[in-house]
C-alpha cells in the first residue's frame, strides 16, 4: 500500500529508512483513513489483551511501560513525518486518530 498510494523517494537525512517507508505522498486510504499508526494500535491491543488474561503486579508495570514506548515512537514518527509533509500532515493528524478510531 505504501509503495502503490505513497510514492518512492530516497531520503538521504534517513538512511536507517526502509524502502517502502520513503513515501512522497502522505497515505489516506485503508487503515490509515481512520487511524495514523495502525502497527502500533494492533501491538496495543496485543499488549492490553494479553495483561487483562492475566492481571498481576509485574504485567502493570509491563503494560504501561510498552504503551509509553509505543507512544513515544509514534510522537517521533508524527514528528518526522511533519518535517517532511508539512501542513499536509499536520491536517491529516486533525482528521484521523493516533490509535483507535474516534478515541484515541
Amino acid at each position: 500500500m505504501f509503495k502503490r498510494e505513497g510514492g518512492h523517494s530516497e531520503r538521504e537525512e534517513m538512511p536507517e529508512n526502509l524502502s517502502f517507508e520513503n513515501t512522497v505522498n502522505v497515505v489516506e486510504t485503508g487503515l490509515y483513513r481512520y487511524i495514523r499508526h495502525p502497527m502500533y494500535s494492533s501491538l496495543l491491543l496485543l499488549g492490553w489483551g494479553a495483561f487483562k488474561k492475566h492481571i498481576t503486579p509485574i504485567s502493570i508495570v509491563l503494560i504501561l511501560t510498552v504503551t509509553g514506548f509505543l507512544i513515544a515512537c509514534a510522537k517521533v514518527e508524527e514528528s518526522e513525518n511533519i518535517r517532511f509533509f508539512r501542513s499536509v500532515y499536520k491536517s491529516y493528524m486533525q482528521r484521523t486518530r493516533m490509535f483507535i478510531p474516534w478515541l484515541f
